[in-house]
């Protein structure tokens, strides 16, 4: 059994949410936004089933090891929120205009099941246009180079402290943006979890990976996030 592959096939099953429409939950885990909107720019993706973005988001504490099962708290939802806050920062995109999908996971196979999705789609803002999960940089920080996305979609308050510019100006990203729809065609009429990678690949990619650590059982928990109490 491949649980790798079992997480991002559970994240492609779950149902569709208005991303201004999230709930708090409890748990960590992998989400994909998509949009949904009219925007010429990205009308291509606009009922497909290409997501536009995906994350993932660890309980405090697993970049070190140091992960507190009895100190669970929102890492997912309070990810998917700063995205619904930085497009509703924006001057030119509107939150109505993205849905998202998001699955509370075993802390072990989050890193994997994001990379397989980035691998099968490719989404935009991951691959093309840069800086959308960005986090403000903090004071004597903002001296580095503006994050080509906010060059693209001018707004977040933190941008505005970065004087220097993004190496892609604003016309620069739409001309990749069309680029890239010409070599990675959003899926439409074809089910997404036929982009799944291949057992074999997925195996490649987990085996001595100290990022994921050795496969094991999920912990029950995965398929459904948990309210706030």
């Amino acid at each position: 059994m491949n649980l790798g592959r079992s997480v991002e096939a559970e994240l492609l099953r779950s149902p569709m949410h208005p991303l201004s429409e999230v709930p708090p939950f409890l748990g960590a885990g992998i989400y994909a936004i998509y949009y949904i909107g009219d925007a010429e720019l990205y009308r291509p993706l606009s009922g497909s089933q290409t997501p536009i973005y995906v994350g993932k988001a660890a309980q405090t504490g697993a970049r070190k090891g140091q992960v507190d099962p009895e100190k669970e708290g929102h890492e997912l939802w309070d990810r998917i929120d700063e995205h619904r806050a930085s497009i509703d920062a924006v001057e030119n995109l509107e939150v109505a205009g993205f849905n998202v999908r998001y699955l509370v996971a075993d802390e072990l196979f989050i890193p994997l099941a994001e990379r397989l999705m980035l691998r099968g789609f490719q989404p935009l803002w991951n691959v093309v246009v840069d800086g959308f999960g960005n986090h403000d940089p903090g004071a004597g920080r903002y001296r580095g180079a503006r994050p080509s996305w906010d060059e693209l979609h001018p707004g977040r308050k933190w941008n505005l402290k970065m004087p220097k510019p993004s190496m892609y100006s604003a016309d620069v990203s739409v001309e990749r943006i069309k680029m890239h729809f010409e070599r990675v065609p959003p899926v439409i009429d074809v089910d997404p979890l036929a982009l799944l990678p291949a057992p074999s690949d997925i195996d490649a990619l987990s085996e001595g990976s100290a990022e994921t650590g050795p496969l094991s059982l999920f912990d029950g928990t995965t398929t459904s996030p948990r309210e706030t109490p």
